[in-house]
């Protein structure tokens, strides 16, 4: 499930990236919507981390 949320937060940054700009209005947004996607899609796959702890292998030496 989770991979499919940041499969499309992925594509909705790729989306507003490749949009021309046209002025400073539309640059504006654009750097906005990137911005907030990206958080989103940091939040996303951080919270989708197994909350486990993780095996501690104890080294001989």
């Amino acid at each position: 499930m989770y991979y499919l949320v940041n499969a499309l937060l992925v594509l909705a940054i790729a989306f507003f990236f490749f949009l021309p700009m046209t002025d400073r209005r539309t640059a504006r947004m654009k750097l906005c919507m990137v911005c907030a996607l990206a958080v989103a899609l940091t939040v996303s796959a951080t919270m989708s981390r197994p909350h486990d702890a993780a095996p501690v292998i104890a080294s001989k030496g």
